[in-house]
């Protein structure tokens, strides 16, 4: 059994902490240390670190107020169908766009820096 936490320990589990980085509309850049499902999704870690102007419909994929596009690494996460509605309805829909509320804190977002988008 002592094996076993030993293993999740030194694996990529929910101790370990990670960092996105985020370039605000002042073009400012924000490292910001999460630990994997801290928050139900990225839009509530940068709510809840430092920048509270987005997030109008609570993260429901809607609004498009918390458009987000990706300046540096590799995220593969599928959209969901809702998600690319919204930003094509924000003229948003190309390649490296994101609705921060709809992805995941998980390891996939480790390293990676994303641009704060106004709509």
């Amino acid at each position: 059994m002592l094996t076993f936490f030993k293993r999740m320990r030194s694996s990529n589990t929910p101790y370990k902490p990670m960092n996105v980085t985020i370039i605000d509309i002042d073009n400012e850049s924000h490292l910001i240390k999460y630990k994997r499902f801290e928050y139900p999704n990225l839009m509530e870690l940068i709510v809840n670190t430092y920048y509270s102007e987005i997030g109008e419909c609570k993260g429901k994929g809607l609004c498009g107020t918390c458009v987000l596009e990706l300046v540096y690494g590799k995220f593969t996460n599928t959209l969901s169908k809702q998600e690319q509605h919204t930003l094509l309805v924000h003229k948003k829909g190309g390649k490296g766009f994101r609705l921060a509320c709809q992805i995941v804190l998980d390891k996939n977002l480790d390293g990676l820096t994303f641009k704060v988008i106004t709509v």
